[in-house]
């Protein structure tokens, strides 16, 4: 507050004396013309002021009220109290919308490995399944018969070393490359007995490719090694040659099953005729295992099938093609 003294004699100085309420007087510097309260709460207030001297002189009041500010204020404390309230409730809910995300993510990927899991049991019944233990012994009792106790040994061996091998395979997620072609070979030598000298088969590496390294998912490619040879070769008559190509195409694996067969079509006649539907069980359960592997490893394993005709649209085989994301 400034204020001004009026004196009847010249250059006369007066102090000026103040009180607030019922306080006590304070007096002010006589060159002091103003007046500052830096530390009033907010209420009403009645400052009194006057002329500090020897006889009466006239008290002037002043009222003022100091207001509340304005984040005081019952409206304003209403106000923010129902932002906070309303901010912490979608906080609230946003946290239990997060965790309903994660939960639900949880069980969609535990779903997912349960039908993963059951994908590869499928996978492995394919592979074990009673038709090729059956006609595996019976080519051991042939050897046996026929007093050919080398062939018998080495066959037994390779039957033996297979059937553990698809075993330990079933335990695991992945499996090196190398792994995979000692696989297939065990398994092409054993069924290569059934046939006559007119079965042959070759795998081939390209250059570059580190087998003992690259890793692909197990039981992936055996069940279309066997189609091929099953329900590709097996009906055909005359020389009958399996070809499988590895080969690095960027950074993809490109796995070619080449077959000089009957062809899925014939292949599909015959098996409607006899009643048998191994073929489509074990394409289908790997049609779903490889859809599952895509989606819960986020890779693209692509199966391709090329029909192979000559100009008189007679068959030639069967190409499988596929490729799978080089990982190691």
């Amino acid at each position: 507050m400034n204020f001004s003294v009026l004196s009847f004699i010249p250059n006369e100085k007066k102090s000026v004396l103040y009180k607030i309420n019922d306080g006590n007087w304070n007096r002010l510097d006589a060159d002091n013309k103003n007046l500052i309260l830096s530390s009033l709460s907010p209420g009403d207030y009645n400052l009194f002021l006057k002329i500090d001297a020897n006889y009466e002189t006239k008290i002037k009041q002043i009222d003022f009220k100091i207001n509340k500010p304005f984040w005081l204020n019952t409206f304003f404390l209403i106000y923010m109290s129902l932002i906070i309230i309303a901010l912490l409730y979608t906080f609230y809910k946003y946290q239990i919308q997060k965790i309903e995300k994660k939960n639900q993510l949880l069980l969609d990927k535990v779903n997912l490995e349960k039908n993963l899991n059951q994908s590869k049991l499928k996978a492995i019944k394919s592979q074990m399944n009673p038709h090729f233990f059956y006609n595996a012994l019976n080519t051991i009792q042939s050897y046996i018969l026929s007093n050919d106790k080398k062939q018998a040994v080495s066959y037994l061996s390779k039957f033996s070393t297979l059937t553990r091998t698809i075993l330990e395979m079933s335990e695991k997620e992945n499996i090196t490359l190398s792994e995979e072609i000692k696989t297939l070979g065990l398994y092409l030598d054993i069924e290569k007995a059934r046939f006559d000298e007119d079965f042959s088969y070759e795998m081939n590496i390209a250059y570059g490719i580190d087998i003992e390294n690259i890793k692909i998912p197990s039981m992936l490619l055996q069940p279309y090694v066997e189609n091929a040879v099953k329900h590709g070769l097996l009906h055909k008559k005359g020389e009958k040659k399996l070809t499988i190509d590895f080969e690095r195409i960027l950074d993809s694996l490109k796995i070619t099953i080449d077959d000089n067969g009957i062809g899925r079509q014939k292949s599909a006649e015959l098996n409607a005729i006899k009643n048998k539907d191994h073929l489509s069980f074990a394409t289908e359960a790997m049609q779903n295992r490889i859809a599952l592997l895509n989606q819960y490893k986020q890779k693209n394993i692509a199966i391709n099938f090329d029909d192979k005709f000559n100009k008189n649209e007679r068959s030639l085989g069967t190409k499988v093609i596929i490729e799978i994301p080089i990982t190691y």
